[in-house]
């Protein structure tokens, strides 16, 4: 989502065996770090062991101290990641005191366990690789809009059926390599494709059953991905007929 201070992005990702909501403010990418090369972390935590998310009150408040720690210190806020009932946030700041003026509004923080660390960092490593999303991140969300719409029609996500990807490649000898790739990583090559119009022009279609469970397709889409990664390709689409009753290959 893009709002009035960035270009922001939400995406679902694991994370250390769970899974994780991921935000970042895609537009800072190309920023200015030598003023800021300490990255400051800020971590709130329920009280509640029993607690499997944050509740809105936890929320709001984790919230209004994030909203402090940019006010206050002038910190340059570039993402959070969220896991169970724990979230933390991400910024970049000058120097020591910053640190120490967050650490002093954690503590004082009411409802939770909140923390603020800081760690040297003049190359945003933690922006750009953690947080910053590549092609395979950035797809899971389209699978959630094409998922939904897909729903909208009436289709019965939890049948089994066969899912198409199309992958592109920059020549027809790269292309079959990667589909004899893909083979090896458990999917099925169909057809080829090609599309002069595109810069790759070799494009691949490969198959695997599965329902349309996001869980499901995000793990297949980021496989595929990073298949062709290996080989110069890009990722083009994933198709599949509407299903609007179970069907046989049903889990």
């Amino acid at each position: 989502m893009a709002g009035r201070h960035g270009q922001w992005f939400e995406y679902d990702w694991p994370l250390e065996g769970a899974l994780a909501r991921f935000g970042v403010d895609m537009a800072l990418i190309d920023a200015d770090r030598d003023l800021r090369p300490l990255l400051l972390y800020v971590n709130c935590t329920s009280r509640s062991e029993r607690r499997q998310q944050l509740s809105s009150v936890e929320r709001a408040v984790a919230n209004a101290l994030k909203d402090k720690v940019i006010k206050k210190l002038s910190a340059l806020y570039v993402g959070y990641i969220e896991v169970d009932a724990q979230i933390q946030y991400y910024f970049y700041i000058h120097d020591d005191a910053e640190l120490d003026g967050a650490e002093k509004m954690a503590d004082r923080t009411p409802l939770l366990d909140c923390t603020a660390g800081a760690a040297d960092e003049p190359d945003w490593l933690t922006y750009r690789t953690l947080l910053y999303p590549d092609a395979a991140k950035l797809q899971t969300e389209q699978n959630g809009e094409h998922i939904a719409l897909m729903k909208k029609h009436g289709d019965c996500l939890t049948a089994v059926r066969r899912v198409t990807f199309t992958l592109y490649f920059p020549t027809e000898h790269i292309m079959i390599e990667f589909a004899q790739a893909a083979r090896m990583a458990g999917f099925a090559y169909s057809d080829p494709v090609y599309s002069p119009e595109r810069e790759l022009a070799y494009g691949a279609d490969i198959v695997r059953l599965s329902s349309l469970d996001k869980r499901a397709i995000d793990k297949l889409t980021t496989k595929a991905i990073y298949i062709a990664s290996r080989y110069s390709g890009e990722f083009g689409e994933w198709s599949s007929q509407i299903i609007r009753r179970r069907g046989p290959l049903e889990q």
